[in-house]
């Protein structure tokens, strides 16, 4: 018949002439399901829709075969409706009507009448190939048309093209498909439309914009009566099925922000994935990611960021990130870029959370870590006092790092100082393992795209967070401590499935474990685990019950805050053994806060949210690389030992000494006496007496102590040689009972509490030993003549203000000139010959 059209009555030689002329490189018909684009979908861990990706030159699309829109055939509202409208002779036809491709030809040459719709061929051979078919309205493009849509009738069977024609017209609002069409305005299936949504649905590829029921409901009922009316006369409906249909109401939605939940974490997605994939496959390639964002668990960080963020208000802190991973596979389970995507009051579009920014003191964690593989452990001993370091070629000659406050605490662990964020152990510490060494540990165990401006960039600032990184890779850094050292990149995609259900990618966490690479010694990530998890020696800087701390956990948690220069940028980073996460609080245009510093800005967030985290809820998003739960206590390594220190020095003790127990690798324990110094410690604790002299107000009361007992101990630090000899028999270390032991701190003295372990002294003759009497409230020449009764002698003698002194102890209980602390305190024994140490009120 078509045959016979085209030859116009001039013969078949023509005719077949003209089919060949309009196949002439026509596409092979194979090549039409393949020249389908689909919408790529991201998905949460769990499969949450999270986001629907749309090419911006085309729109939504997921290709369904027939089977699965009519649920088996057990709901065919939509085909019945389709075919009622569009091609009521469907099944039966060769794809095209002849007596329509006349009277279009007819009307082409005339002008005049209408020609009428095509078939759903004829409209799908146009969809899939309008460059082929060509634009014009013309005659050759009407017959043309024709032709493929026979020849995709002969190849293809109507099931196949009914399938084709379903995922691929157009039905509005960027809806390819009739899954995207469904979804945009009812949000459902299409085998879950109900005879009314069916119906308003097929009337829409005729003209989509016109009859769209978002914007025209009054043109769109007006189709959907018709489509209603074609099934009743076909015979698919009854009137009565279609009179409910029409009056059923209807509230269709458009599809823009429909599924746009946790928006940065969605965009962070879609960036890696084009790095791996190129755009083409991302935006066109119908590829279904499940990412390892648990949205639940995303609510629940949005939720404690927004929360506290609202008391910040006051602080000049307009926002807040988040971002949590599981340590041991590096799955990012939560990510807060900002408090709020929309606000652009806040730039709340940025992302901080893979943006760089200066961590403070949350860096210290790091620095504390190289200086371990130089040789320190947590009882190493600093000095801290006004300490000068020499920096040639920059602009200000010397470098003279503060603590917070301008406090001065003289000889502190290296346990205690990175527990109370002190700042000039912390220079100390990278000055001792250096910069370039310093630089080289962070990007091991995680800062892979920051610090690579070089180490004269940074110089000994860095420790105080003078070098920018994102929350993301400190975060991961933090990982890699609670991994004992062992570092597992972070990741954001559990599986990616193509259109045809393959499998492009899939990730194993247990694969992910064994693969981790052990960056730093086991022992010296634990050493830091065990600092940033002691509560006891975090207290004397942020108090009892301060938002690090979890005592209704049930488990221990590490940690560390951060504040950067001019209050810019305040942190909290930390973990427990199953989830690390960094919080960060400022301003996304770098705009300084009002004095308010990581403990009081982001610590509460951190807090809140590792609380929410471990709801009985989340045991599974939780759950370690091998899919078990995670122990609750922290793993120690077989090379980490628990030895007695020597109080004052943190070296090996001594007979009569005081002494405490704490933690170290086999490699590291101490092989000094506790009286014993190198040259160079010698002239450190010549300068840091001095400093005592000049800053004595700046010193606390237990500074003054620690440093003066420290002193004591190595007998001022004269004539010591360079290079001292290992005493001889070394302590045997006794292996730790317990994963994280809490060593006893440097007592502070008090006129009426005698602590548990004395400050030591300088001993007097073997076996001979004396009661430290009570000199509170005496003179000096008082105290030395009751001293020397005692057999003792009197150490140093430190003048002392209210402000010197610790909470509780009142200086108005004495008189100007008479003593008010003492170290030892009165009433414990000591070696006859002993110092003792006394502060006196000042003037």
């Amino acid at each position: 018949m078509l045959l016979l059209l085209l030859g116009g009555g001039v013969g078949a030689g023509v005719a077949i002439a003209s089919w060949s002329y309009f196949t002439e490189d026509l596409p092979a018909i194979d090549q039409f399901e393949a020249r389908q684009f689909e919408t790529t979908r991201i998905y949460d861990r769990n499969w949450t829709l999270l986001y629907e990706v749309s090419d911006p030159e085309y729109g939504w699309r997921t290709y369904l075969p027939l089977a699965k829109i009519t649920n088996n055939g057990q709901n065919m509202n939509l085909v019945n409706a389709t075919i009622a409208a569009e091609d009521e002779r469907f099944w039966t036809n060769y794809g095209v009507e002849p007596l329509a491709i006349v009277r279009g030809a007819f009307i082409n040459m005339t002008g005049r009448g209408s020609s009428g719709g095509s078939t759903i061929t004829q409209q799908l051979v146009r969809q899939l190939f309008p460059e082929k078919i060509g634009f014009e309205r013309s005659y050759e493009r009407k017959i043309r048309e024709a032709i493929v849509a026979v020849q995709m009738t002969q190849t293809y069977s109507k099931e196949e093209i009914l399938e084709l024609y379903l995922n691929t017209i157009y039905y509005g609002n960027r809806a390819y498909g009739i899954d995207a069409a469904s979804q945009a305005y009812f949000n459902k299936h299409p085998w879950e439309l109900d005879l009314a949504e069916a119906s308003m649905l097929a009337g829409l590829p005729q003209a989509p914009s016109y009859y769209d029921p978002t914007v025209n409901m009054e043109a769109a009922k007006s189709r959907q009566r018709y489509v209603l009316d074609q099934m009743t006369n076909q015979g698919y409906i009854t009137r009565e099925d279609a009179d409910a249909a029409w009056n059923q109401l209807l509230d269709p939605q458009t599809r823009e922000n429909r599924y746009n939940l946790a928006p940065h974490w969605v965009n962070f997605v879609i960036g890696k994935l084009e790095e791996r994939y190129g755009a083409e496959k991302v935006y066109r390639g119908g590829l279904q990611v499940r990412t390892t964002l648990d949205y639940t668990l995303q609510q629940q960080a949005e939720e404690a960021v927004n929360a506290h963020l609202a008391t910040l208000a006051p602080y000049d802190a307009s926002n807040g990130a988040l971002v949590a991973m599981l340590p041991g596979s590096g799955e990012i389970v939560a990510m807060v870029g900002s408090a709020d995507y929309t606000d652009d009051a806040i730039s709340g579009q940025v992302n901080v959370t893979v943006s760089e920014r200066q961590p403070g003191s949350a860096f210290m964690p790091i620095t504390y870590a190289a200086a371990f593989e130089s040789g320190w452990y947590p009882g190493t001993v600093i000095l801290d006092y006004a300490v000068r370091f020499d920096t040639p070629g920059a602009p200000e000659p010397e470098y003279v790092p503060v603590n917070a406050g301008g406090v001065i605490h003289g000889a502190i662990s290296v346990r205690n100082a990175l527990a109370r964020s002190l700042n000039v152990p912390a220079v100390r510490a990278i000055d001792y393992a250096g910069v370039e060494d310093t630089i080289a540990v962070a990007h091991r165990v995680g800062i892979r795209d920051g610090l690579w401006r070089g180490t004269d960039v940074y110089g000994l600032a860095l420790t105080l967070g003078g070098g920018e990184v994102s929350p993301l890779e400190l975060t991961n850094a933090y990982a890699t401590f609670a991994n004992n050292g062992r570092f597992v990149p972070w990741t954001s995609v559990l599986e990616i499935r193509g259109p045809d259900a393959e499998d492009l990618q899939l990730f194993d966490p247990a694969r992910a474990w064994a693969g981790a690479r052990q960056v730093i010694d086991p022992g010296h990530a634990y050493e830091i685990t065990s600092i940033l998890s002691d509560d006891a020696s975090r207290r004397p800087t942020y108090g009892a019950g301060n938002p690090l701390e979890f005592p209704d956990l049930a488990r221990p948690v590490a940690s560390k805050t951060g504040t950067s220069a001019d209050w810019r940028d305040n942190w909290t980073v930390g973990y427990s053994t199953d989830l690390v996460v960094g919080v960060w609080v400022g301003n996304t245009d770098n705009a300084p806060m009002r004095q308010i510093d990581g403990i009081a800005g982001a610590a509460p967030i951190f807090h809140d949210f590792l609380v929410r985290a471990h709801d009985p809820a989340f045991a599974t998003t939780l759950a370690g690389p091998d899919g078990q739960p995670v122990p609750v206590t922290f793993a120690q390594p077989d090379n980490i030992v628990e030895i007695d220190a020597c109080l004052p020095t943190g070296k090996l003790p001594m007979p009569g000494a005081g002494t405490y127990r704490e933690i170290t690798t086999t490699k590291d324990r101490p092989v000094v006496r506790c009286d014993q110094l190198t040259a160079r410690e010698a002239a450190d604790l010549r300068l840091a007496l001095a400093d005592l002299t000049v800053n004595g107000s700046r010193y606390t009361p237990e500074g003054i102590t620690s440093l003066l007992a420290y002193a004591q101990a190595v007998g001022g630090g004269i004539g010591i040689p360079d290079n001292p000899v290992e005493p001889t028999p070394t302590p045997t270390p006794t292996p730790t009972p317990t994963p994280t032991p809490t060593p006893t701190p440097t007592p502070t003295p008090t006129p009426t509490r005698p602590p548990s372990t004395p400050t030591p002294s300088r001993p007097g003759p073997p076996g001979q030993t004396t009661t430290v009497p009570n000199l509170s409230g005496l003179d000096r020449a008082a105290a030395t003549a009751a001293l020397r009764a005692a057999g003792l002698q009197v150490g140093s003698v430190v003048p002392v203000r209210q402000s010197d002194l610790p909470p509780g102890v009142n200086i108005n209980t004495v008189q100007v000139g008479q003593v008010i602390l003492q170290s030892p305190v009165w009433g414990v024994s000591v070696p006859t010959g002993s110092f003792i140490n006394i502060a006196i009120r000042a003037e």
